[in-house]
């Protein structure tokens, strides 16, 4: 008994010689009834090519019975990587296909029942028209879909190149940082702050600062270019980004200077790593400890110059002369306030500042001294901070 496969089948014979008329008949049809299409097409011989090709690959499926293959899936795969590549909407060549085959199959339906083809043979026909539709939309959109996986990948990789310019080139020019700035598809603007953070975080991070920001990793740091940082709101929403995050605040320069920022937020980063819980350090609101983070040698020679004479304490000694001593210093040399905020007794006060006095000399009587004094305390902090480079 003859099966339904082998009567369709049977009906590739009476349509082959017609596949020139059906590519005109679907692509007038496509026009019509889809009108960005006459755009695309523009009478392109590579799209009647395509529509043909479909036709024909139509045509072999009906003739081997199997549906496992279809026909030139590459063409279409490519196609739907085209489209993405000219920025047109899948949704209309999702709908120029099914416009193509309701005109394939009236084409084909006519020219069977002209030929005698039974009705029930064509009614299969039209099933495996449209079965076959629904092949060619899923490798269009298959080739749509690795496009964008592929530009996302190209944009991902592009401006993480635009990040590593920034942060590492101190003499970057305009036209590299624009020719940059477009291939990562972002906008250049006039002023930028860079931050900088722990590598980990920068999906963590990218979420929550303002959308235009750029954020990528360069050599195992989280590095992230805002643009307009003093614009309004904006220090505040950033800020409010970087809470929970140890991070690093540049100040805001033109883009060619970001390598500046980036170096300056790299220093406030080491302050912050130190800090007793998360936060931004902001580079502008630390500057003398920038400066003393600037030369690790010098800074530790400062330490060891100036209060390394009380070396000759036990250690607790040390440590209860120098808090005493930074206390008196915050309060310009007044016994009574710094006797307050130890909790002690002035003439307590008194007496740890002879102390000091016969071990430090001079200094603590010029104002000179006093701020190398200060310098020296701040350096010795930073020193021994528990994530820090000791300076010590």
């Amino acid at each position: 008994m003859e099966t339904q496969e082998v009567r369709v089948a049977a009906v590739v014979d009476v349509l082959r010689p017609t596949i020139a008329r059906l590519t005109d008949e679907v692509l007038a049809s496509v026009v019509e009834a889809v009108p960005p299409f006459e755009e695309w097409w523009g009478g392109r011989r590579n799209v009647r090519d395509g529509v043909e090709q479909g036709l024909r690959g139509f045509l072999e499926l009906l003739e081997s019975g199997s549906r496992d293959q279809l026909p030139g899936h590459d063409v279409f795969f490519d196609f739907g990587r085209s489209e993405l590549r000219a920025g047109r909407s899948l949704g209309s060549v999702l709908a120029a296909y099914r416009v193509g085959a309701q005109a394939a199959w009236r084409g084909m339906a006519e020219t069977g029942h002209g030929a005698g083809v039974e009705p029930r043979t064509l009614y299969a026909l039209a099933d495996s028209i449209f079965a076959y539709i629904d092949q060619l939309c899923a490798a269009t959109v298959e080739g749509y879909a690795y496009e964008q996986s592929m530009a996302a990948v190209e944009r991902v990789d592009a401006r993480r190149r635009l990040v590593e310019l920034a942060v590492r080139r101190p003499s970057v020019s305009d036209a590299e940082l624009l020719d940059a700035a477009a291939d990562a598809g972002w906008r250049l603007p006039a002023q930028l702050a860079v931050v900088a953070f722990r590598d980990e975080r920068v999906a963590r991070v990218a979420s929550k600062l303002p959308s235009d920001a750029l954020v990528a990793r360069v050599d195992g740091i989280g590095w992230a270019l805002v643009g307009d940082p003093d614009g309004p709101g904006r220090r505040t929403v950033v800020l409010q980004a970087l809470a929970d995050v140890r991070a690093g605040v540049g100040p805001a320069v033109v883009p060619a200077f970001a390598a500046e920022s980036a170096r300056l937020a790299a220093r406030a980063l080491t302050l912050a790593a130190g800090a007793p819980g998360p936060g931004p350090v902001v580079a502008a609101e630390h500057r003398v400890d920038l400066l003393l983070l600037g030369d690790h040698a010098l800074a530790a020679g400062l330490v060891a110059d100036v209060v390394g004479p009380l070396a000759v304490l036990p250690a607790a000694a040390q440590e209860r002369l120098l808090e005493t001593l930074a206390a008196w210093l915050e309060h310009q040399g007044e016994v009574r306030p710094t006797a307050v905020q130890l909790h002690v007794h002035a003439q307590t006060v008194r007496y740890r500042l002879a102390q000091l006095r016969e071990l430090l000399g001079e200094r603590m009587g010029t104002a000179e001294g006093r701020l190398e004094l200060e310098l020296a305390l701040r350096a010795r902090r930073l020193g021994n901070r528990p994530e820090g480079d000791s300076l010590a």
